[in-house]
């Protein structure tokens, strides 16, 4: 038994090392094009040695490449945040852009007169409320300086009428005009060149459709009045209205922060009627 047991193990040997030939022969003639003699031992080696090399060469390409920051165990942990935070972002942006589409779309509806003011009033407050986007209150400090600013300036006759509308409107804020109103250069108001810290009063009493930041032009208000017209106010370095109070003419609103080319404190105004853009200067002596 045991000889017969060395006999087939020896055979077995045998046979994995015999060698067999391989031909490759042209149809047409039967002549041979190329042959090469290979074991089962020496296939199997070849075929370990080629599976290796494949595998080294695909650990090299997931080593050496940003692929392997796509296996769970490599993952950076601030990469992971950063994603899950980029994802969140997006979806608040996307509710952002819904709720501002509705917005857009009542204050249209508000200057073609399909809506009734105070409808809008409360509209806004309770977007205001959603939105959680409530302002500091004033302090005592500036609520005794708005006070008194107001009784100076009530007094003030930097005001003019229009042809085209009974409304007397009150000057935004002193200062020099440094940026004409040129429409066909998208410049759609005003800049008044103004002193630091200087105060911004609503240009007739109304109703505030927006009060916001935005990075480039600081903070800025929209203020609904009669006869479909609207006021503009852009850079400001601080706010006293949200959306949907309702203010006064000559009321303190806002206090000027946004800077000029000339590194000047500066107050962009437009002034709209119907949808369409007015020139200030028509209507209220700014100078």
């Amino acid at each position: 038994m045991n000889k017969m047991r060395k006999g087939n193990k020896l055979s077995f040997f045998k046979r994995i090392r015999v060698k067999y030939k391989l031909s490759v022969l042209n149809e047409g003639t039967l002549e041979e094009v190329y042959h090469f003699r290979l074991s089962a031992l020496s296939f199997f080696v070849l075929s370990m040695v080629i599976l290796l090399l494949a595998m080294a060469l695909f650990s090299l390409l997931i080593w050496v490449t940003p692929l392997r920051k796509l296996l769970p165990e490599n993952v950076d942990m601030t990469l992971r945040k950063e994603v899950v935070e980029d994802a969140m972002k997006i979806d608040s942006l996307t509710r952002e852009v819904e709720m501002r589409q509705v917005y857009l779309n009542t204050i249209k509806e508000v200057v073609m007169g399909n809506i009734p003011i105070d409808t809008t009033i409360t509209s806004d407050s309770l977007m205001a409320q959603q939105r959680e986007e409530v302002l500091m209150e004033k302090t005592a400090e500036e609520k005794e300086f708005c006070k008194n600013f107001e009784d100076e300036e009530r007094y003030n006759l930097a005001t003019t009428t229009n042809a085209t509308t009974d409304m007397v409107f009150f000057r935004p804020v002193n200062g020099i005009i440094t940026g004409k109103f040129t429409p066909v250069q998208n410049h759609f108001g005003i800049d008044i060149s103004t002193q630091p810290n200087a105060t911004i009063s609503a240009v007739y009493q109304g109703v505030v459709l927006t009060s916001s930041y935005d990075p480039q032009e600081g903070y800025f208000i929209q203020i609904l009045h009669k006869q479909n017209f609207i006021s503009v106010y852009k850079g400001a370095s601080m706010v006293f209205k949200k959306t949907g109070d309702v203010v006064k003419t000559g009321e303190v609103i806002a206090i000027v922060g946004h800077v000029d080319k000339k590194d000047k404190p500066s107050l962009h105004f437009e002034l709209w009627s119907g949808m369409q853009p007015q020139d200030p200067s028509n209507y209220i002596v700014l100078e």
